[in-house]
């Protein structure tokens, strides 16, 4: 709470400097920017300071509203983020924003059910919501509800920035880092753990294709690597499984003990991690 009094000790001084003149569309991109680059190296109380400037600025503007919320939340002033997620509400009833928002405090505060109530809110509207969608795939795959979350993830990579392939390399990674890493990643996790490996296999390949078409060092070895091998061992596929071992050997030059540990993991049901006790010498 101390450090949210500074704060508001901050924006005032700093509003004062801007209450005379209205902010042109270029200076908003650029303090908008600043913002984000603050929260980015967790310089949270500036970005606080500088949201305030933005809605000192356009008091009804639900975005600023909602990224000030946002802000508050990830300093843990759970109270104040609520206060600015109501006011986005007031602006706007259907905004999804404010709604997934309203998700992470619920799901914060342990409230598993009432998040699941917020996150479907936030896909509900008329314009499709993809972050709703992300946040159901998280949560049902922290409930272990792996049938939810194939279901939702499965919709969102079908649904979303679905000519991703042609996007440049610079907007790929950011869709990756934003949400695409995150829905494969708990997909091909919950069809492991479902049994389906075939289809976890596929998804993998997926996943692997698309960070290639960015990622260019082809000495660089995957998890998703080993992931695959064991998939392969599981379901008796020599030939694909062959294939992997042959580049694990040759080309990422992993050695012939390691390897043989990993059979015993996929033989042991370890298919995504590995049981130490393999790996002993």
């Amino acid at each position: 709470m101390a450090n949210c009094r500074r704060v508001i000790l901050l924006e005032v001084s700093i509003v004062y400097n801007y209450k005379f003149r209205i902010m042109n569309e270029q200076e908003v991109e650029k303090l908008l920017q600043k913002i984000s680059n603050q929260k980015m190296f967790g310089e949270t109380e500036k970005a606080i300071a500088n949201l305030h400037i933005l809605n000192n600025e356009f008091p009804k503007e639900k975005k600023y509203l909602a990224l000030l919320a946002s802000a508050y939340f990830d300093a843990d002033s759970i109270d104040v983020a609520e206060e600015f997620c109501a006011k986005a509400l007031e602006i706007d009833h259907d905004y999804p924003e404010a709604f997934e928002l309203k998700g992470l405090i619920a799901e914060k505060k342990g409230d598993n059910e009432l998040a699941e109530k917020y996150y479907k809110e936030s896909i509900s509207k008329e314009t499709p919501f993809k972050m709703g969608y992300l946040r159901l795939v998280l949560l049902y795959y922290k409930l272990e509800r792996y049938e939810d979350v194939i279901k939702e993830a499965e919709y969102l990579l079908a649904n979303f920035d679905t000519n991703r392939n042609e996007y440049t390399a610079e907007d790929q990674r950011k869709i990756f880092a934003q949400w695409l890493s995150f829905a494969y990643n708990r997909l091909y996790s919950a069809l492991i753990r479902t049994n389906k490996y075939e289809q976890a296999a596929e998804k993998v390949n997926e996943y692997v294709a698309f960070r290639s078409n960015y990622v260019k060092d082809p000495y660089q070895f995957l998890s998703e690597d080993e992931i695959l091998f064991k998939l392969y061992y599981a379901l008796n596929d020599n030939e694909k499984m062959k294939e992997i071992e042959e580049k694990m050997l040759t080309f990422y030059m992993v050695p012939e003990g390691i390897v043989a540990s990993m059979k015993k993991d996929a033989e042991q049901g370890y298919l995504e991690s590995a049981n130490p006790d393999n790996y002993t010498v």
